[in-house]
């Protein structure tokens, strides 16, 4: 993870997977009881992907999403009975789509938003929502102390940002997000 992360600082948002305890509290704030699937975006080495599995999310419902291919393998490796979708998270719509979906009940995040453009953050936040079942969330981990999405995007989107926890137990510590439409 640390030669990935060098390489590309901005897309491996970090040089170590997210803990088991961040893990099991993003699976925890995810909305799965609306119809439609559960989207992961940035699957990583699976260790959220894991935690929504545990938490009773059916396999064939769970969409992981990773933009670098040796993570993509190791997460179809890994957990065989998922869709993972090896792309760009703002191609949301074509890559529910290409699994049967048309909606998603709740996405849950770890990009690393903080460090993307404004323009960035507004494509996938834009996807996101486009394919959002109403009254589903975005669940989003950070490890600054600020809201990782710029508040022009959140207003101008017209979403409701609230922190709803903190993970001490992880390295580094982390705060987790949730986005909904107000």
């Amino acid at each position: 993870m640390f030669a990935k992360w060098l390489r590309r600082p901005f897309q491996i948002g970090t040089i170590t997977p997210s803990g088991r305890a961040l893990s099991r509290r993003m699976a925890a704030h995810a909305t799965i009881e609306h119809d439609g699937a559960v989207v992961e975006l940035g699957g990583g080495t699976g260790v959220i992907t894991a935690a929504l599995l545990a938490r009773g999310i059916a396999p064939e419902r769970l969409i992981s999403v990773e933009c670098d291919a040796e993570l993509a393998a190791l997460l179809r490796h890994r957990f065989p009975a998922i869709t993972v979708e090896e792309g760009d998270a703002a191609n949301l719509r074509q890559m529910l789509a290409a699994s049967g979906h048309s909606q998603a009940a709740t996405v849950v995040s770890g990009l690393p938003l903080l460090g993307m453009s404004g323009s960035v953050q507004e494509r996938i936040l834009g996807a996101v929502f486009d394919v959002l079942a109403p009254g589903g969330r975005m669940v989003q981990f950070t490890y600054g102390p600020a809201m990782p999405a710029r508040a022009r995007i959140v207003e101008q989107m017209k979403l409701r940002a609230a922190c709803v926890g903190y993970v001490l137990l992880n390295v580094p510590p982390a705060r987790v997000w949730s986005f909904e439409r107000t």
